[in-house]
């Protein structure tokens, strides 16, 4: 098996601000600051803030896929020189100052030096340059999601603090479910998506997310330096390293003893399993927990942690265990030690002590229905498990989960919307796969979740599950004006499966599991937080050529051009057997104050197709199968959070409350509300009366 060298960390005064970061290895305590930091300082303004659509798109994306440096790499410090050696390529903004984040080596003895964009000792969210390096020291090429031109405020003249930050939020949150998560908040940069030419510093305030979000559940809310609430946006994990303390896993590991358990279990079906694994054996009681000294892995209640803020770990009960909790932590178990194969200790690649949470419920205290990685907290790595369903026997899915945690540490900080989140679904799902179909004889290949009574993902037929095979194609879903939780931060588990489609044609040519699971794996750890589609579209193929994996570089190449992922314009024909349904929001106008998705219904085989509008141009398309269409377009008051549909006509609007009034219209007076479609057809509404009518 390919392996990974341990990760070389440096640990720093300054804080990891990242916004969605997991954790990731601190700062360097003296940055290398090559040039001048510019001191031009410009007036923030607040409505540019507005428009930053979660502030995920200001990166210059750079990439050089050739030797490029004529020196000899052999630490950071040269590392560094190199990566400005060809700063003008990258970003063409010399005055860059970076700091060293972290080293990574493989066995192939490819080594990548991260390091991270600062402004004024504060982390730039998102903003990184990897380079790797082969084991002469030559410089193979690098990926940087960097900012060009910042002009930041100095933080000396923030007008309020963390606790003032907290306070508003508080008056925010008043009467939601929410709650702060105190002792996280912490000081951000934000990237602007409409120029990059600045950047507006930001309190980082962070409360649960109450969208039961299960791959993001916190919810960062930005308050500006003087005081206005901004926006929120879902994340993975906070940026600090501990939301409540980092002493609780240190200790519930002592006093435990090593022990091994042999036994039967019965998985949901009554099927009988023969299991064998580690417990850890209370020394002074005598109890006998599922967990693992040696591992640091420990199975607890979900209520009792969440709810209670204890930690009451699962047990041996008159001599019978929790089946479900056994086969779930016997996966986990099996997953870690894959990972310890190539070098990688515990998800995160650092022996973080892992926490599986079992029973968990949702908010009216029902079983969950899921599968979550849940950041760090108290020390741990958490997962969050509804046992009472076969998500536990699901190799795939706990090794889907598990792979979250590797991917938002490979990556250096995990920003899970729109492209960026799509990418991160998609590892899991490719990484997860792989490794299932390698230790797990009973899974499917490419069939995610397969022990589940409905598998989730066809990662050879995505649209079998309502996922796109290429841009454009049915179920794709653009790069969104904003990221909400109804429009899934923008496709994030839709659009995985242009990723995943390309993992199912490499398998299909006859790579070994082996070696594409390490391809993949090194191929996460290659890219930068902001890594978008066309950013990586370009690494698959430097990456195969660098491992010399020649031979399946033309099956590569001829994937990542079926996915039409190299040009993502709404294309002028339909692709065949498809119709295109088409309409531009004036989203400039409206953006500030609405949501807007919508929902095309077909009214002969019950098919819905949910898009919303693209980012800056305002166009919202579908590509639908032939037939007759209503189109219910919901408008949300961000304010108010109120919410109301329209229905466009053929000579008229009409509106109704919600969804089911507004599907009861196009059934009732089909006649008038009904559009039909045929192949080849593009259709193009004409929005602006409604809109004028929302204004």
């Amino acid at each position: 098996m390919h392996k990974f060298a341990r990760i070389i960390i440096v640990t720093s005064l300054i804080s990891t601000i990242a916004v969605s970061g997991l954790n990731f290895p601190g700062l360097s305590k003296t940055a290398m600051k090559v040039s001048a930091q510019s001191e031009t300082e410009e007036e923030s303004d607040i409505d540019s803030i507005m428009e930053a659509a979660f502030a995920c798109d200001g990166f210059e994306r750079g990439f050089i896929d050739e030797p490029f440096y004529d020196g000899v790499i052999k630490n950071k410090e040269d590392a560094a020189k190199a990566i400005y050696s060809v700063m003008d390529r990258i970003s063409g903004d010399k005055n860059i100052r970076l700091d060293y984040a972290d080293t990574q080596t493989a066995e192939d003895d490819i080594t990548f030096y991260s390091f991270r964009q600062i402004v004024t000792n504060v982390a730039v969210t998102g903003a990184f340059v990897k380079i790797a390096v082969d084991n002469n020291g030559k410089a193979l090429g690098l990926v940087s999601t960097l900012i060009p031109g910042i002009n930041a405020t100095p933080m000396e003249e923030w007008e309020i603090d963390a606790d003032d930050a907290e306070a508003v939020l508080e008056e925010e949150i008043k009467g939601s479910d929410l709650e702060i998560i105190h002792g996280t908040t912490e000081k951000a940069l934000l990237p602007l998506w409409d120029g990059s030419t600045s950047l507006y510093y930001a309190w980082v305030v962070y409360t649960n997310n109450d969208d039961d979000d299960e791959h993001a559940p916190y919810l960062a809310h930005y308050i500006s330096e003087d005081g206005d609430y901004m926006y929120s946006m879902p994340v993975t994990a906070m940026g600090t390293n501990d939301a409540r303390s980092g002493s609780t896993a240190v200790f519930t590991f002592t006093g435990m003893e090593e022990g091994n358990w042999k036994g039967s279990v019965f998985d949901h079906n009554g099927n009988k399993m023969n299991v064998d694994i580690p417990i850890m054996i209370d020394s002074e009681t005598g109890d006998q927990i599922l967990g693992d000294v040696k591992r640091k892995i420990i199975c607890a209640d979900w209520n009792d942690f969440q709810n209670n803020d204890t930690l009451t770990p699962v047990t041996m009960e008159n001599g019978k265990w929790d089946d479900a909790a056994v086969i779930t932590y016997n996966n986990f178990v099996k997953i870690y030690d894959f990972y310890e194969s190539i070098d990688w200790i515990g998800p995160d690649g650092k022996g973080t002590p892992m926490l599986v949470l079992v029973d968990a419920l949702d908010d009216d205290g029902n079983p969950m229905v899921n599968a979550c990685y849940s950041g760090k907290w108290q020390g741990f790595q958490i997962f969050e498990i509804d046992t009472a369903n076969p998500f536990g026997e699901s190799t795939d899915i706990i090794a889907h989960e598990f792979t979250h945690c590797y991917t938002s540490n490979a990556l250096g900080t995990s920003i899970y919307f729109n492209d960026n989140g799509a990418i991160n679904e998609a590892m899991s799902d490719i990484l997860g796969n792989l490794l299932a179909i390698m230790i797990d004889e009973k899974d499917i290949p490419f069939t995610m979740g397969d022990r589940m009574d409905t598998p989730f993902r066809d990662m050879g037929n995505p649209r079998k599950h309502e996922q796109p095979e290429f841009v454009w194609d049915e179920y794709y879903l653009p790069w969104a004006a904003e990221s909400t939780e109804d429009n899934d931060n923008g496709g994030v588990h839709t659009n995985s499966s242009l990723l995943n489609i390309i993992s199912y044609k490499l398998d299909k040519a006859g790579m070994s599991r082996e070696d594409q699971f390490y391809y993949w794996a090194l191929v996460d750890i290659a890219m930068a937080p902001g890594t978008d589609y066309e950013q990586i579209i370009k690494i698959l193929p430097w990456m195969m050529k660098i491992l010399k994996y020649d031979k399946y570089l033309g099956v590569l190449n001829d994937a990542i051009a079926a996915t039409g992922l190299s040009d993502r314009s709404l294309p002028k024909v339909p692709p065949k057997g498809y119709a295109i349904i088409k309409t531009l929001f004036p989203v400039e106008r409206i953006a500030d104050k609405y949501d807007t998705s919508v929902t095309i219904v077909k009214v002969d085989g019950n098919k819905e197709y949910d898009t919303y509008p693209e980012r800056e141009t305002g166009l919202v398309a579908a590509t639908v199968e032939p037939g007759d269409y209503g189109i219910i377009v919901t408008v949300l008051d961000k304010e108010t959070g109120d919410s109301f549909c329209l229905l466009p006509g053929q000579k008229l609007w009409a509106e109704a409350s919600d969804m089911d009034e507004a599907a009861g219209i196009i059934w009732d007076d089909s006649g008038d509300y009904l559009f039909t479609v045929k192949e080849g057809d593009v259709l193009e509404l004409d929005s602006d009366e409604v809109f004028d009518y929302v204004e």
